[in-house]
């Protein structure tokens, strides 16, 4: 198994990301149900400042990812670490754990 960035020209992810807090995301469904979104929205990762990686809660690699993180931020912010870490559990328990594909 690869990473989509890793065997895609040019260098794309398997998802991108809807930025919510830009000053007017402007989510629309049109009358057909298709979801129109305002291209400065829109964060393909695809430049060195806007790098991500996703992981869903069902990848059967969240919980020991999201627990590392959390240790992590527990050295900066308690409150934020603690909210990661129930993640976390969501994600060991999730109903739908898998592999990633």
């Amino acid at each position: 198994m690869k990473l989509d960035r890793n065997i895609t020209n040019p260098r794309r992810d398997k998802y991108a990301l809807i930025k919510l807090r830009v000053a007017t995301p402007r989510i629309i469904r049109d009358e057909s149900g298709d979801v129109r979104v305002k291209a400065e929205s829109i964060d393909f990762g695809d430049t060195e400042d806007s790098d991500f990686f996703v992981i869903r809660l069902k990848d059967k690699y969240a919980g020991p990812a999201l627990t590392a993180y959390a240790v992590e931020a527990e050295q900066d912010d308690p409150e934020y670490a603690k909210e990661i870490f129930a993640l976390a559990d969501k994600a060991k328990n999730h109903p739908n754990r898998k592999m990633p594909d």
